[in-house]
Formats: structure tokens, sequence, C-alpha cells
């Protein structure tokens, strides 16, 4: 009777562990469905959101004000769409707060991510359901891309060339854009100021004479970049510049990542008034600026630890020299931190602008590589 009793309790606990462990395998697989953080989830989700009238004309509304890429949880929260648990709204607002809970859980992650979306629109060129599609760039090295995956509205798949643009419209879904880039460029500088190549705050470093003085900079008027012909599925180019300076009598470099947001197109005029240069960084009356175009295929902290490795090996190096000479040797030291396999073409290094001075002015001025022609001037700032 006692093994009659055991064995039916011993049958009913195996019933319901199995149970419950099948239940468990099922659940997840729903969540994980629904959270998928996937480009490809991502686009299919945004291709069934527009395939909704009302949730396609106010999400394509917000993207043709965007020059660049905008926050797709930004877009999210403007377009008005009433949607239900477990639809694509759901899923995507899912998918945006699973890459804003990877920002949270580091202080300085090796990769930033963040989705956000842009609208390519050929001239002339209607934005409708019927035409438009929904893709995102290639993983590896532009080089080695032969087609663009994008989805139609009903989610079926074509494919586009990724050396010719489309003549449709089409709704771009990254990861690795011009948002991720702003929030890269932060870090890069917390990252130098900890390793001893930024002064503090103006705030706190400028004397009670310079302060009631005013600031004296160098101002950035006019910029050109020559077109680059990157596929068309990378969107804008993310331009930024390193600027380079001697701190002290001992040749210590001074060293700032400026972004240059508003350079969203090659082969055209750029008037930003954008001061590049605070001379009270500097011992001297001379700088470096050098411009690059950001990589996705490579994380920036990869790129700074690099930066920095090579700069801490030229401590204590300089000291001998003339000032004129460190300054040479510190521009050439930051294109060479970076090594050749970060450069997934030619034009990822854009260009240098050696030795800029103090008080000068810079008309039509090209760098050493002839990629970038800005005009430049002295700018005083005065106090309040």
């Amino acid at each position: 009777m006692m093994k009659k009793l055991l064995s039916v309790l011993s049958i009913g606990l195996y019933l319901i562990v199995f149970t419950a462990c099948d239940e468990n395998e099922v659940k997840p697989e729903s969540s994980n469905q629904s959270q998928d953080p996937s480009l490809d989830a991502v686009a299919q989700n945004i291709a069934e959101l527009l395939n909704e009238d009302e949730s396609f004309n106010s999400f394509t509304a917000v993207l043709e004000q965007q020059a660049v890429g905008i926050k797709l949880a930004e877009v999210l929260t403007m377009i008005d769409a009433n949607q239900k648990d477990g639809s694509s709204l759901s899923n995507l607002k899912a998918s945006a707060q699973y890459y804003d809970n990877q920002l949270k859980t580091n202080e300085a992650p090796e990769v930033v991510e963040i989705p956000e979306v842009w609208l390519y629109k050929p001239e002339g060129a209607s934005v409708n359901k019927k035409d438009i599609l929904v893709a995102y760039p290639p993983t590896g090295k532009e080089e080695d891309w032969t087609k663009v995956k994008a989805y139609t509205l009903d989610k079926k798949v074509v494919y586009l060339d990724p050396n010719k643009e489309p003549n449709v419209p089409v709704v771009v879904v990254d990861n690795h854009g011009f948002e991720a880039f702003k929030v890269e460029v932060s870090y890069i500088n917390k990252q130098l100021k900890e390793a001893g190549f930024q002064k503090k705050m103006l705030s706190s470093k400028v004397t009670s004479k310079t302060a009631a003085a005013g600031l004296e900079t160098t101002k950035l008027n006019k910029i050109r970049l020559n077109d680059d012909e990157e596929p068309w599925i990378s969107g804008s180019a993310e331009i930024y510049a390193v600027t380079s300076g001697i701190r002290n009598s001992s040749n210590e470099a001074e060293v700032a990542v400026i972004p240059m947001y508003y350079l969203d197109k090659e082969d055209k005029d750029y008037y930003p008034n954008q001061i590049m240069l605070f001379w009270d960084d500097y011992a001297y009356q001379a700088a470096n600026i050098q411009l690059f175009e950001k990589d996705d295929n490579h994380n920036y902290q990869d790129m700074v630890s690099m930066l920095v490795k090579e700069l801490s090996s030229l401590a204590g190096t300089l000291s001998g020299h003339t000032w004129i000479t460190a300054l040479g040797v510190i521009g050439a030291a930051i294109v060479d931190a970076i090594p050749a396999s970060f450069w997934t073409n030619d034009d990822d290094y854009v260009d240098s602008f050696y030795t800029i001075e103090k008080n000068k002015y810079y008309t039509n001025y090209y760098g050493a590589r002839g990629n970038a022609k800005v005009n430049m001037s002295p700018y005083f700032i005065p106090a309040n």
C-alpha cells in the first residue's frame, strides 16, 4: 500500500514539474519575440506600423522634417497611434527601451547603440504606402556590401543596390548613426579628460583676469568636404574634429573631440560659425584641427584607447623639442594612433589642418589631403 502511494505521489510530482517546465518554455518565447532588438526585427515592425494609414502619415511627416536621423523612441512618442499590447508599436517601444537600458547599465559601454530612423527620399518623389520601403545597413565593411535588405509594408523582402540610389523612398533604421555618435563623443572627451589630456572645465581654469577680458577663439565660418561617394544607405556623414595643441612648457598635449553635426552631406558648402579652438587651452599660439568620419565597424572604446596609448607614449619625450616640432609630432600621433584597419575607405580620415595660428584669417584654405576647404577667422568673445 505504501509503495502504491509513493508511486502515485511520484507520478503526480513529475506531472507538476513537467507542466511547469513546459509553461516556462513557452512564455519567454512570446516575450522575446515582442522585444527582439535586432535591426531586422525593428525594420519589420516599422513596416507593419507604416501599413496603417494613421501611423504612416504621422511617422513619415516627422521624418520629412529631419535633416539627419532621429531617435526611434522620439518618433514613437510623437505619432498619434492607438495601438494595443502586442502590436508593432508596442514591439518597437520595447526594442527602443532595450537599447536605452543597455546605456544605463554601464557608464561607458563598449558599444553605443541607439535605434534611429531617417528618410531617404529621391528628388521629386512622393512618399506613399505603395512605393515606400523599410531597410537597414548591412553589417561588415562598406566595400564588401553587395545588397541591402528591405521590406515592403506587407513585409515582403526586396533587395536594393548599396551603390545605386533607389528611385523610391526608403525609411532607414540604424543603431550606429547620428544619435549614437553624439553619445560617443561625450564618452570620448570624458575618457580623454580622465587620462589627463584635457584641462578642467573653462569656468575653473581661466584666471579672473582672462575671464573678465573675454575669450580668444578661432571660429569656423565655412566648410566644404569633397564627395566621398559612400553608399546611400550609410546616410549622413558623421564628421568630428580632433583638436590638439601644446598645454604647457613641457610640451604636454591638450586634445579634444568636437562633433560637427551639421555636416550631413559632402560636396556642399556649410556656414556653421562654430568655435573650433579656445586659445586659453594652449600655451602657444598654434594648434591642429584634424577631421575624421565615424566608422560604424569599430567602437569608440577601441579608438579612444589607442589614442590615449599613442599620446601617453609621447609623455616626457617632447620636453626637449621646440613647441612647433612637438605640435607636429602630436598631430601625426593622432593619425597614427588609429590603425589602417579602422578606415573602411580612404575617406574616413578626412583631412588635417596643421599649425592653425591664433590671430590669422584663413580663406578657401585646403587641408593637407585636399579633402576639406575652410574659412576660419579669429573671434573674440567678450565677458558679460
